[in-house]
């Protein structure tokens, strides 16, 4: 039975690359494109994906093997998980391998974003450490860095998913290279693992970005000082923002909308059509104004800045009517003519199978995170009463890191996008169908028992 595993996953990359070839790119995906091309590269974006972008421009230009790339590591996780499933439980495998085709998990896959770079590349390292402790494969385990490292570049507000990935990857290394002579060896080898990865992680950011930054911050604390205005009914603004032209209340309170901060500091994007109300800058004697004038602000208003915090993050968990941007179809892509996709069969047939879960209903059994919330709170609570043993472990950590990654965003979401909690999707997804498995065998051994 082990070609079938592997025929799903051929066929899920399969039609993939058919339907959506070369990729599909939001303005985000345009610029970290043309960063990687002229190497002069910022922070706004995935630096490291920029960078490897741009080499593998010069390869094939345009966005196509950076989806052969993504997809290609997606799948190969997939691959990873039959592998250290099948030959336990041939319906665990088979469920690893079917649940990509899950409209949250297969809608973002097509697309050349920094989220589903970082949600592939920690998926990766994740099933490589699970099939090293399954198998004792040395070999795995030392592969993982390479992708937990990429994962972590590629986001750098992924710290909280990526720290209970870093421990538990210690205490497997501790028992694949047999290094337990004690019981803080292993929290010492996941710590250490951390820390050098948070470290290197940041080297190579700075090493490639020369320091050069856009200040991706003020976006939220831009957010943040609009409805802490529009709650004072006056502006709370740095000087620098009250002065310029394009600058009013009216505008703000026209533009504001807890579904995204784009609407405020985007040209194109404001209701009313015009320049955006709010100024966004690059020089450091601003960001500090605007830094400080934001601390200030929010400490002084802290019901203001927590309802506004609250009702965003309620929008992306999908406690609001919806989550934005379930997925991006090509009649959204801003490819450019010359990397245009082309629509094929297998495109319109997967683009109306996202359609139908915009729907309300539908949509709420698969594209809003509150339900994953609810999951792995219960999924960690089970995984502590059975205390870790068997497989519980990856249910703990997967569970742990999607929970640390979607409530971080409480502070820091300037929208509601969906693809912001992609991992939590995958991490989540993977997470249920080990849960469910082990509490079917741990009911049927009590079954024998009895």
């Amino acid at each position: 039975m082990r070609f079938v595993g592997y025929l799903i996953c051929f066929l899920g990359l399969g039609l993939t690359l058919w339907a959506f070839y070369p990729g599909l790119m939001s303005p985000d995906s345009i610029a970290s494109l043309g960063e990687g091309r002229s190497g002069i590269i910022y922070d706004q974006n995935s630096a490291i994906m920029s960078y490897l972008w741009g080499f593998l421009d010069e390869v094939v230009a345009g966005p196509g093997l950076m989806l052969v790339l993504q997809a290609g590591v997606f799948w190969a996780a997939i691959l990873c998980l039959w592998e250290a499933a099948y030959r336990e439980s041939l319906l665990l495998g088979l469920a690893l391998v079917v649940f990509p085709f899950m409209p949250q998990i297969l809608s973002q896959l097509p697309v050349i974003w920094k989220d589903v770079e970082m949600a592939t590349t920690l998926l990766m390292s994740a099933a490589l450490v699970l099939f090293a402790k399954k198998k004792k494969s040395k070999i795995a385990l030392l592969l993982s860095p390479v992708f937990l490292f990429y994962g972590f570049a590629a986001r750098l507000n992924s710290l909280p998913a990526v720290l209970p990935l870093a421990i538990w990857t210690g205490f497997v290394a501790a028992s694949v290279f047999e290094l337990q002579k004690s019981r803080l060896a292993p929290v010492m080898v996941g710590a250490s693992y951390f820390v050098v990865l948070l470290v290197s992680v940041f080297a190579f950011q700075a090493m490639i970005t020369e320091g050069r930054t856009s200040y991706p911050f003020q976006m939220v604390q831009l957010y943040d000082l609009a409805a802490i205005s529009i709650r004072n009914g006056e502006p709370r603004f740095p000087e620098y923002i009250v002065e310029n032209r394009n600058f009013s209340m009216d505008g703000v309170r026209a533009n504001y909308t807890p579904t995204t901060v784009g609407t405020l500091v985007y040209a194109g994007e404001s209701r009313d059509g015009r320049l955006p109300v709010l100024e966004v800058v690059e020089t450091q004697a601003k960001i500090g104004y605007l830094r400080a004038t934001w601390q200030r602000q929010v400490s002084q208003n802290p019901g203001a800045y927590l309802t506004h915090r609250l009702e965003v993050f309620a929008q992306l968990v999908g406690l609001g009517r919806s989550v934005s941007l379930q997925y991006w179809d090509p009649t959204l892509s801003r490819n450019p003519p010359e990397f245009a996709t082309t629509t094929n069969g297998a495109s319109r047939l997967l683009t109306a199978y996202f359609g139908i879960f915009q729907r309300p209903v539908m949509q709420t059994f698969f594209f809003r995170a509150i339900v994953w919330i609810l999951l792995c709170f219960y999924l960690l609570y089970r995984s502590v009463r059975s205390q870790l043993a068997g497989d519980w472990d990856f249910v703990f950590v997967l569970s742990v890191s999607s929970l640390l990654y979607i409530f971080s965003y409480f502070f820091i979401a300037p929208a509601a996008d969906f693809r912001y909690v992609y991992w939590p999707a995958i991490a989540s997804a993977v997470a249920v169908i080990f849960g469910v498995y082990l509490l079917r065998k741990e009911k049927a051994e009590r079954t024998v028992e009895a």
